[in-house]
């Protein structure tokens, strides 16, 4: 279906602030969407809803150079089912290096999945115009799922 499944995992909650306005784009673009934060939700919820989502953007806040480790075993579980024709974004926070974001995207092409636009990466607390970019960022993905780029 034309419908879209983020999922992140945030540290000081900077990641979390973008995964809301995230999914508000997709809203907001008509879609239907799922927010999930890894720490919260089981494994089976999440792909029960990514097995008929078009979609998929995966965030995380950067910790030692890489994704947080919730989110990378995820990455790790969903490759191993293999999914077909479906598209993927990632995003996250960073302090003083952002790593995150290619991580996330190696392992989102490791999974086969097409990823479809540049990673979303914002430094510490996102100010209202990078929200804004966050929201923008959902918004144009979804526009992606719609046109059926996967």
């Amino acid at each position: 279906k034309k419908k879209v499944v983020c999922v992140y995992e945030t540290m000081w909650g900077a990641t979390e602030k973008m995964a809301q306005k995230i999914i508000n784009g997709v809203n907001d673009q008509g879609l239907s969407a799922k927010l999930f934060d890894i720490t919260q939700e089981s494994h089976t919820e999440i792909i029960n809803e990514m097995l008929d989502s078009k979609g998929f953007i995966i965030g995380s806040a950067t910790h030692n150079n890489g994704m947080l480790s919730n989110v990378a075993g995820f990455l790790d579980f969903l490759k191993g089912l293999r999914p077909k024709n479906r598209i993927a974004a990632a995003f996250g926070s960073y302090g003083w290096a952002d790593g995150a974001t290619g991580s996330i995207e190696k392992m989102l092409k490791e999974t086969n999945l097409t990823v479809i636009q540049p990673a979303l990466g914002i430094k510490y607390e996102p100010s209202k115009s990078e929200l804004e970019r966050s929201y923008q960022f959902g918004k144009d993905f979804a526009l992606k799922v719609k046109q059926g780029q996967a």
